[in-house]
């Protein structure tokens, strides 16, 4: 009997979109800014800017009310700094996201072994959690991240430094902490979802970054290795989505087991919808 992942993620996409993965044994994971979710991020750089502000509140721009200020700065400059992204949910058969992310009567998700693609992005820099959709643990995060951020730049700043310079030089730890939980955070409406995202911060002249075709634009994505050929493939399970040829698509199907290993099979969504 096969094991059972104490979480499945799945990847909503179009045929297309599941062939490319499956080919290529990798997901792409897409930056940020250019994804439908850039607003939520910068609705974390807005709430981490807030909570430098109540720090500096009747502290008549002293020292630590300036490195506050300087490190909202840095917030506001690196609005588009490289995170990469990629989306799971934990919901393994929704309508809305069958609507939302799968092309009319071409749809598809992959269900992933959680445990075995958190091992797997790990490896390649990447972090995998769920996602906040909590406002007032959001603004509690912000807040502890911003104290916590002012008085370690407060504490290493050199008698007679310029808190201003200070600040932006020695950012960099302050940083690196928040975009661990930024990326994270989304609107409580869309908390149905129980989405997961997949994320890195990388340098531009990170040499894993490549360049995509988008309806505008081109899109930097980074590709995400899955070893889906192997003994360990994170691939738990592949499901069709709604489509007038249910049985064909089944049937059609059967061939990814000449291209990867999906160690649950294969099946396709029981919602009674038409899309046709």
């Amino acid at each position: 009997m096969v094991a059972l992942p104490s979480v499945i993620l799945y990847h909503y996409t179009s045929g297309t979109g599941l062939l490319g993965i499956l080919n290529a044994d990798a997901i792409w994971a897409t930056k940020i800014h250019f994804m439908n979710d850039t607003r939520e991020f910068r609705h974390a750089i807005d709430l981490a800017k807030g909570s430098l502000s109540a720090l500096r509140a009747g502290r008549a721009g002293d020292r630590y009310a300036q490195i506050a200020a300087a490190l909202g700065e840095v917030l506001e400059s690196g609005s588009k700094i490289g995170l990469f992204v990629a989306c799971f949910s934990e919901d393994y058969d929704s309508l809305s996201q069958w609507r939302g992310y799968c092309p009319q009567s071409f749809g598809y998700n992959i269900g992933f072994d959680g445990d075995r693609l958190l091992a797997i992005a790990r490896e390649q820099g990447f972090h995998l959690r769920p996602c906040e959709y909590d406002p007032d643990k959001q603004v509690e995060v912000t807040r502890q991240w911003a104290k916590d951020s002012v008085d370690s730049l407060m504490a290493s700043l050199p008698d007679g430094a310029d808190p201003r310079e200070h600040t932006h030089e020695r950012c960099n730890d302050a940083m690196q902490k928040f975009v661990r939980f930024a990326p994270y955070f989304k609107d409580r409406g869309f908390k149905d979802e129980r989405e997961w995202r997949m994320v890195a911060f990388l340098s531009s002249n990170d040499t894993r970054i490549g360049l995509r075709a988008g309806r505008s634009t081109l899109i930097p994505y980074v590709p995400v290795e899955l070893r889906s050929r192997t003994e360990d493939s994170p691939v738990w399970e592949v499901r069709v989505g709604p489509t007038p040829h249910p049985e064909l698509a089944m049937d059609a199907m059967s061939h990814l087991f000449q291209v990867a290993k999906v160690r649950n099979g294969i099946t396709r969504t029981m919602l009674p919808y038409r899309d046709w």
